[in-house]
């Protein structure tokens, strides 16, 4: 046990000195004595280091290192790593919007208090690249299932299944999430594994995905922890839903969103965390920044959740409440970019293109969502609706959700739109009050 202990704490010095010293001289007494006494004084050191930890005192407490230095934090190497990833000095961290190499899986902190990077490839090769990256050793190398480029195009292409097939299956109760080693949990609602077999079959499969099932799921937002009230946060049966859930209320921030122009000309990005209140009717009220990036990016955020259709309330015992709800709003200018300048196919009415009207007519996506460009096909609001009438006086009715029926009579070739949550929104896109 000693000698294992030796080999993983022991320094470039030590490990050249019980290499070579000691293998030429093994015979004599004098170096054989030398080991035995670094036998035992690293070895009491590694309790000694162990017994502190155990005791829960490890806030500044870290593994012995070369010539009395300490072990760097997981949090530097983590910087370190985001900024090979090209972050920028202002804002720390690794977001998907990154160019990724094909060799990096996720990373994330070990029972260690170290950073645990996960890679596909030669691990030797990898670990010296990464210590000349990094500027030091002090991580640990894991084996990732499928590179994070791979990851984040299969997350896409999930929340785009789940989007089209709501109805289809669990009419929206799963959660998933991401692990570090590329594959994705997700937990759905369901009776037994059959569930399973049913949502790989008429939803989504990939062999990254890890299946689990339980009796009963909330829909889950990505919370982030903040400093405000406590009392705020009570737990419920049902969190607040979006129609169509979360993939529906991620697409419609992404569509929504417009980047101030001063926020894009200095090119400002990050997270903005806003909290708001869903009262028992859906409706949302009391909307504040908790977590502020820039006074442009916190008022288009307020914006955003403002303008968002009504929800479906939180409930405790089947009964709808009022509940607070955190969520946060990513500015990104390459996905602001990338929509501004895609071009959308013209909305097919009466078998032809959809008519100007009141100077925008309707475009329609690759997923039948509805949005409006100008009479020079520059799109000014972004597919997003489920189904939405011309403007009308500078105004038009939009639904989120809602099904198509076909009208009586007409043998399939008449149809219209039902749905309870129609609204009216102006040129910009922003839901109007009633």
């Amino acid at each position: 046990m000693h000698l294992i202990v030796i080999l993983y704490w022991s320094n470039d010095k030590l490990s050249n000195y019980l290499s070579v010293h000691i293998i030429k001289n093994m015979r004599k007494p004098i170096y054989i004595l030398s080991t035995v006494f670094v036998l035992i004084s690293m070895s009491c050191s590694y309790k000694t280091y162990k017994s502190i930890a155990n005791n829960g005192n490890m806030e500044n407490i870290t593994a012995p290192q070369e010539d009395g230095a300490v072990q760097e934090p997981a949090w530097t190497y983590y910087e370190r790593l985001s900024h090979v990833f090209s972050a920028d000095s202002s804002c720390v961290g690794i977001t998907d919007d990154m160019d990724f190499p094909d060799w990096y899986s996720g990373c994330f902190v070990n029972d260690r208090d170290r950073l645990t990077i996960n890679v596909i490839g030669d691990t030797l090769r990898l670990r010296s690249m990464l210590t000349e990256l990094l500027g030091g050793n002090e991580f640990d190398l894991g084996v990732g299932v499928c590179s994070m480029k791979e990851h984040i195009k299969t997350r896409e292409l999930l929340d785009e299944a789940i989007s089209r097939n709501y109805n289809k299956i669990a009419k929206g109760n799963l959660t998933s999430g991401s692990n570090p080693d590329g594959t994705i949990n997700i937990c759905i609602q369901g009776e037994n594994d059959s569930i399973i077999d049913l949502f790989r079959r008429l939803v989504f499969d990939s062999p990254i995905l890890r299946f689990k099932v339980a009796q009963q799921v909330g829909i889950m937002y990505d919370f982030e922890v903040v400093d405000i009230d406590e009392k705020a946060y009570v737990t419920h049966e049902l969190p607040p839903q979006f129609p169509g859930g979360d993939s529906a209320m991620l697409n419609y921030i992404y569509d929504n969103l417009r980047y101030p122009k001063e926020a894009y000309i200095e090119n400002i990005q990050g997270r903005v965390v806003v909290q708001f209140l869903v009262d028992k009717t859906g409706i949302i009220d009391s909307v504040k920044i908790v977590k502020s990036k820039d006074s442009y990016l916190d008022n288009e955020a307020l914006r955003i959740i403002k303008s968002f259709p009504r929800l479906i309330p939180g409930k405790f015992d089947l009964t709808p409440i009022d509940q607070w709800m955190t969520l946060p709003i990513m500015f990104k200018l390459s996905d602001y970019n990338e929509r501004k300048n895609k071009k959308y196919l013209a909305f097919k009415y009466d078998n032809g293109d959809d008519p100007l009207k009141d100077g925008l007519y309707r475009i329609v996506d690759q997923r039948g969502k509805i949005g409006y460009a100008d009479e020079q096909g520059n799109t000014v609001i972004t597919p997003r609706f489920v189904y939405g009438f011309p403007f009308e006086n500078g105004k038009a009715r939009v639904a989120d959700y809602g099904e198509k029926k076909e009208v009586e009579g007409s043998n399939g070739e008449c149809h219209y739109w039902e749905s309870d949550g129609w609204y009216y929104i102006d040129k910009t896109g922003r839901k109007l009050e009633n």
